[in-house]
């Protein structure tokens, strides 16, 4: 009967259900604030027939996937607590679809621990109380590394269009995932063309076509509003623009548009850092917030642009400041510094240097690594390059942790097989185990 369990990961992590559940009634704010009321408001556009308001007051700031999961609830007038509920269910679902998916290469030791740290992730239990995407993002990117796995190892085309699908929502989700789709598409078009012809590029590319294809409908939509084709919202000019601040002391983080950021008071050092911005940023914010939000979007990438091009060191300053940000919640702009930063250096060196340890790995055993690894590897890699260039915080890296957990688990798990010197054995150079593991080469439960 213990064992029964122990291999059941619904059963398994069926405590953590109602621990998460804990953790929000018990932290859950009595009001919406922050991204909630814009998801909330959203949904309610929806029940009224329409997305964003017509022109000129167009407003795609963030994709429909997660507004269309609350639409049901808030057309029946559920409670929002009731609702925030529900991340306990999405945490605890991504924690069991992580096992299912490491035990599909792996075994099941590995597996469990992985999924465990999933499960107890720090950052993951802070915005479990809040209506934000994350705890749904982390249910949707679990249950595509399942189904990209599976495609590979049961070599069914169902479970390839299943994580197609499931990409496809990550993308209306998340809006940047719509330009990882079309990134991820152009490269493996690329080597599909450029390089020798590999067995997976082709079950890669048509992933990536189907979640294009999940997308469709919401860029046509947006089409119509704007006129502007491949158009996935208008948040990225604003966040870009802040990004490529070239002014000293300020590091890519972003800001209200009246810039006395009364979101986050407690991060700046006195009233005058208020002056600082305004002296800094007032001219040009000013004249953009004077043009609709379409133009706004537009006018702030091209102000972006222009300090890039004027201060390129600064922004190579700003990017590396925002990964910073994203593993350790710092540095911020004209900001104090509390004790909340020992736990995120602690947490962040951790994943920092198991991360630098697992790229070294994978390059070296390039030619070994299963291709479903390689291709979340490819997926997340394209999303991390790409949110180094706009304001990042850890919200923006921690939905990746269950492809890391996923990747780091296969390479522990194989770890006996993999070469640690960078000099590749020559017979290596003839044999391509990723071709034997598209053929099904299993040996005690792991794809060679």
């Amino acid at each position: 009967m213990i064992r029964k369990i122990t291999r059941n990961p619904f059963l398994l992590y069926l405590p953590f259900l109602f621990f998460y559940a804990y953790v929000i009634v018990n932290n859950k704010w009595p009001t919406l604030y922050g991204d909630e009321i814009r998801y909330v408001e959203f949904a309610h556009n929806l029940i009224h027939g329409y997305y964003s308001p017509s022109s000129p007051h167009i407003n795609l700031w963030s994709g429909p996937g997660y507004p269309l999961i609350l639409l049901p609830f808030i057309a029946v007038h559920v409670p929002v607590l009731y609702i925030t509920l529900l991340n306990a269910f999405y945490q605890y679902l991504a924690v069991v679809f992580l096992y299912k998916a490491l035990k599909l290469i792996t075994g099941h030791k590995v597996a469990a621990c992985s999924a465990l740290m999933l499960a107890i992730y720090p950052n993951a239990l802070s915005i479990l109380p809040i209506l934000y995407t994350e705890a749904f993002t982390y249910l949707l990117i679990s249950a595509f590394v399942y189904s990209v796995t599976l495609f590979y190892v049961e070599t069914r085309p169902r479970y390839g269009i299943a994580a197609g699908v499931l990409l496809g929502y990550i993308a209306l989700t998340k809006i940047i995932f719509g330009y990882v789709l079309m990134a991820g598409l152009m490269v493996c078009l690329a080597l599909l063309l450029f390089r020798r012809r590999k067995a997976y590029y082709p079950g890669w590319t048509r992933i990536l076509v189907v979640a294009f294809a999940v997308s469709v409908p919401y860029l046509t939509y947006t089409w119509y509003l704007t006129g502007k084709p491949l158009y996935w919202g208008n948040s990225g000019g604003m966040s870009l623009y802040w990004m490529s601040t070239p002014y000293e002391h300020e590091y890519g983080d972003w800001k209200v548009p009246d810039l006395t950021n009364n979101q986050y008071p407690t991060l700046f050092k006195s009233p005058d850092v208020i002056k600082i911005l305004k002296k800094n940023h007032s001219k040009e914010i000013t004249f953009i917030l004077k043009h609709n939000e379409i133009e706004q979007d537009e006018l702030f990438k091209q102000k972006a642009i222009s300090n890039i091009e004027a201060h390129p060191l600064k922004f190579l300053s700003n990017y590396r400041d925002n990964l910073s940000r994203m593993l350790f919640n710092f540095p911020y702009s004209y900001a104090y510094q509390d004790n909340a930063i020992l736990r995120n250096i602690l947490i962040g060196s951790l994943i920092l240097w198991s991360t630098v340890a697992g790229i070294i790995v994978t390059w070296i055993n390039r030619r070994k690594i299963t291709p479903p690894v390689k291709l979340v590897l490819l997926v997340t890699g394209i999303y991390l390059l790409l949110s180094g260039a706009l304001s990042s915080y850890p919200r923006q890296f921690d939905i990746i942790v269950p492809v890391l957990l996923f990747w780091l688990g296969y390479l522990f798990a194989n770890l006996k097989k993999m070469s640690l010197k960078f000099a590749e054995p020559a017979y290596l150079e003839d044999i391509d185990l990723n071709d034997l593991a598209e053929s099904k080469i299993i040996e005690q439960g792991r794809v060679i």
